[in-house]
């Protein structure tokens, strides 16, 4: 008798998950996925900057005010107001990033 060797796969069965009692609605999510598009933007700045791609990094320089000020409009419009502040949003910008980064001696 020969033992056929076969990997099974098995995935445990599906939960009925409930929703949580704590999930965002109205404002509260659009200002969450404003803060996450910010975050986002964020990101892939610092890997456009890791990258030295300058195209994307202006890209990416151009959209991050529209960002920011989606998320300053919303933060505003929040009922209760959070109890921290969203402190500076700035960002230095450099439109060559390699001569940002690596300034040359004198």
């Amino acid at each position: 008798m020969t033992a056929v060797l076969t990997i099974r796969c098995t995935f445990p069965p599906p939960t009925k998950a409930s929703p949580s009692p704590y999930a965002l609605t109205g404002d509260r999510l659009l200002t969450c996925q404003a803060m996450r598009l910010l975050m986002r933007l964020d990101t892939e700045l610092r890997y456009a900057r890791a990258d030295f791609n300058e195209d994307r990094f202006r890209r990416i320089m151009r959209a991050r005010p529209k960002a920011v000020s989606r998320l300053r409009r919303r933060w505003v419009m929040l009922v209760p107001k959070p109890s921290i502040s969203l402190g500076s949003l700035r960002r230095r910008y450099h439109a060559n990033p390699i001569l940002y980064l690596y300034q040359p001696r004198q």
